[in-house]
């Protein structure tokens, strides 16, 4: 994912939502990917130019959305969290579905791996299904999640945080991406 957090010299600095809202763009993007593969997943198995574009996704979330996710995690959502009670647990239901994300992308890998594995057939038909059931409900938990964030966390962000936070929050961000998504 490029660095949508650091701007060229004349732009005007991007608050740490407006950066977070670009990255949820381009994670819709690689989500259009896969629904057009996955419409591509043949009766009697699935091409491998077709495979190749699924797997792409499915890396993209293991390294690029896991950055994302990192950056909403470990610097966003601490900041957030005086706004919300428990009894809403906005955030940690957020957090509940990168997990569920990480758990069906792993799913999903290995339904893939499945179909590259297997022959025109019966096996190919069931395992091309498996992997149309895994990306389909992986694009659907994406897109809701984004919108929740979009248009309810975000705008608690937008409305609260302060410039100081938002420019720790930045400032985390930055340390992130330079040091490629690994958590201290």
């Amino acid at each position: 994912m490029p660095n949508a957090s650091k701007s060229s010299p004349k732009a005007i600095p991007l608050s740490p939502t407006q950066i977070l809202r670009a990255e949820h763009r381009q994670i819709d993007e690689q989500l259009n990917v896969l629904s057009g593969a996955l419409r591509q997943l043949g009766d009697r198995g699935p091409a491998p130019e077709v495979l190749d574009r699924i797997e792409s996704v499915a890396l993209y979330i293991d390294g690029e959305m896991a950055i994302h996710h990192q950056k909403e995690e470990d610097c966003l959502f601490p900041f957030l969290k005086e706004f919300f009670t428990p009894e809403n647990l906005r955030i940690d239901a957020r957090i509940a579905d990168h997990e569920d994300l990480n758990i069906m992308n792993t799913k999903f890998k290995q339904a893939l791996s499945e179909c590259r594995d297997l022959e025109s057939g019966k096996g190919a038909t069931f395992a091309a299904q498996m992997l149309r059931g895994y990306g389909l409900y992986i694009i659907h938990l994406i897109r809701e999640h984004l919108l929740k964030e979009d248009h309810i966390l975000f705008l608690v962000a937008e409305e609260y945080l302060t410039a100081d936070q938002e420019a720790e929050i930045l400032e985390r961000f930055a340390a992130i991406e330079d040091g490629g998504g690994q958590r201290p």
